[in-house]
């Protein structure tokens, strides 16, 4: 059954990053002022040529995969099975080795990100015998285990709660959710560390109780961070109180990704089935105002042109002053395969880079993109004409952030 994904919804934030902070509450949307003529966004960057480098780790060990990087190195999580995961480290991005953190359980792997980066630190997050507990690590090796509070929240196995986590200059978050149906609690529980080596106690925020809540999509960006839990979408400066800034989106049956940077906002949000696969794939907003902001589907005879609703985004990364997503073909059996990365320098449209002249044909999919310092690196699965099971990787110079 294919999974529609329409990548929409990039909106322009003003003032919700930059705001005094406030105790949570939905805020009333302003007055919606006259189009820009001129964004005043930075020019579009120049594209970075991808290049593949020699696969090392088998795909026997999971078939998804999750990259976080840092100044220190990179981190690649697998996921096994519902008991275990494996972590592979690297320095540079080409020769990975298997590290081996204290035993840490999955919480919820395919519903969560358990890896994040940034500064001085990579971070893990699992269940140990102590609960909920954040691994930190500088050089991918040794590391500390930080036990996140319970407080009053029974959740008695990792099956129980879904977590995912996000680092950025303005600290580490964890964000979690139960997993039961129907849910004991709307709203997602949050951790919060200004410094990423301890973390305060639970705090609870609260979701809209009219709707079955999805997993939770954290991302932290220079100012602020992002939280979508379901069809809000919510910031925070702080990581303890938060606004809504959902009022005045478009429909949208759920968030699936988000990220941003100093002044912008991209939300990338489930389909409506309803929705007719011609309607615009992604939004951005600028002074109040909703505009469409189209993905470039690609030009033949390049590989992967294919319609809207065969077209996946896995992750959305900031890229400098702007914005990266990647993703996959996904088609019915016998449709083409390929791996596809699009950029953006301001939200207000995606260009997709070439596939086949990026080895990205070879690709079944490309699930995740790890930066550290200046070096990108993308990871994803071989297409079924590949001999050998193991990872493709791909590097480029990554643009300096801001």
């Amino acid at each position: 059954m294919l999974i529609r994904l329409a990548l929409a919804l990039a909106l322009v934030l003003t003032a919700s990053c930059n705001a005094t902070p406030t105790p949570f509450t939905s805020l009333p949307t302003p007055a919606p002022s006259a189009p820009s003529t001129s964004t005043g966004l930075p020019k579009p960057f120049e594209p970075p040529k991808w290049v593949k480098t020699a696969p090392g780790i088998p795909l026997t060990v999971g078939p998804d995969w999750q990259g976080a990087g840092w100044d220190g190195g990179l981190l690649l999580a697998a996921g096994v099975n519902s008991h275990d995961f494996e972590l592979f480290t690297s320095k540079d991005g080409h020769d990975w080795r298997a590290s081996a953190p204290v035993r840490m359980i999955p919480l919820d792997f395919f519903r969560g990100r358990v890896v994040a980066g940034y500064g001085a630190a990579g971070y893990l997050v699992g269940w140990t015998s102590q609960g909920p507990t954040v691994w930190r690590t500088e050089d991918g090796e040794r590391g500390e285990t930080i036990p996140l509070q319970l407080g009053d929240l029974k959740v008695r196995s990792p099956l129980d709660l879904s977590v995912t986590i996000a680092a950025g200059p303005r600290g580490v978050i964890v964000v979690g959710s139960d997993t039961f149906t129907p849910p004991h609690y709307h709203g997602v529980y949050v951790w919060y560390s200004p410094d990423g080596r301890s973390f305060g106690g639970l705090a609870r925020v609260p979701g809209r109780v009219d709707e079955e809540p999805s997993s939770a999509v954290v991302q932290a960006t220079p100012n602020c961070f992002l939280l979508g839990n379901g069809t809000m979408l919510l910031s925070s400066e702080d990581g303890v109180h938060w606004q809504d800034i959902t009022t005045g989106m478009p429909r949208t049956r759920g968030i699936v990704h988000v990220s941003g940077n100093s002044s912008t906002v991209v939300v990338f949000t489930s389909h409506w089935p309803s929705d007719p696969p011609e309607e615009p794939l992604a939004w951005y907003r600028h002074d109040g105002t909703w505009r469409p902001a189209p993905m470039d589907p690609g030009r033949l005879p390049d590989a992967g042109v294919v319609p809207v609703d065969q077209r996946r985004v896995n992750a959305v990364r900031n890229w400098g002053t702007g914005f990266i997503a990647i993703g996959n073909t996904q088609g019915d059996e016998g449709t083409e395969i390929a791996g596809m990365v699009w950029y953006s320098a301001d939200g207000s449209s995606w260009t997709r880079m070439p596939v086949r002249d990026n080895g990205f044909d070879t690709a079944l999919r490309l699930l995740d993109i790890a930066i550290s310092r200046q070096k990108a690196v993308l990871v994803g699965s071989p297409s079924y004409r590949s001999e050998n099971l193991l990872t493709l990787t791909w590097q480029a110079d990554a643009p300096p952030n801001p």
